[in-house]
């Protein structure tokens, strides 16, 4: 990713594989928390920081708009054709050929398939935007999903980039900033910034991913 746009998407506390409408909604909530005047009452170099940053939110807000790759719901079928999987469209075409030998649904533009015992990532036209590297996988959640690499399970971004180092035992999917791992005998949970804190509550309980 370009590094501009990369900026752009941590400025809006956002991910590749949002949505447009929750890009806007970013922008906007951070419009409303620095536009100047919240501010006008606030010390001079306060002021001053807040146009700053609502100049680098709106500056962001164009790159992402122009630039962004949103999530596009996909409607395609995933469809097993006996020996391999592909996926038809809602009249029963075929869109991409049957080369797979598993494939999941389409979840927010991107789907998981196995191909030569690794699984990866397509977009709607068949492309891996993912490479098949990986043992197992998830779903796409929060712009992030959970891979299993040499027995352990870390969290990629739509780019195929490890954002989360793999060294899990088991995982779940994002959901609301947090990810529930085990590391060895301990139950946590994880952020995107791979800040992991503990639950002193659990150890040693498994749960099916």
């Amino acid at each position: 990713m370009q590094d501009n746009l990369a900026r752009a998407y941590q400025t809006l506390e956002l991910r590749p594989l949002c949505t447009l409408e929750e890009a806007r909604a970013a922008y906007l909530d951070l419009v409303k928390i620095w536009h100047p005047d919240r501010h006008q009452h606030e010390p001079e170099r306060l002021r001053r920081k807040a146009e700053e940053k609502l100049k680098e939110i709106v500056e962001a807000w164009e790159v992402i708009r122009s630039k962004g790759e949103f999530a596009v719901e996909v409607e395609l079928i995933a469809m097993d054709f006996g020996d391999c999987w592909g996926y038809i469209d809602q009249l029963g075409r075929t869109v991409i050929h049957p080369e797979f030998s598993q494939a999941r649904p389409f979840v927010r533009g991107l789907a998981a398939v196995q191909s030569v015992e690794k699984w990866g990532f397509i977009d709607g036209r068949g492309q891996f935007r993912v490479n098949p590297l990986y043992e197992a996988c998830m779903d796409f959640s929060e712009g992030l999903a959970a891979v299993r690499w040499y027995g352990r399970w870390g969290f990629i971004d739509a780019q195929g980039a490890f954002v989360i180092t793999p060294r899990f035992q088991e995982v779940q999917s994002f959901r609301d900033g947090w990810a529930e791992v085990r590391l060895g005998a301990r139950w946590g949970k994880v952020n995107a910034a791979g800040e992991l804190i503990f639950d002193p509550t659990r150890s040693g309980h498994h749960i099916s991913v």
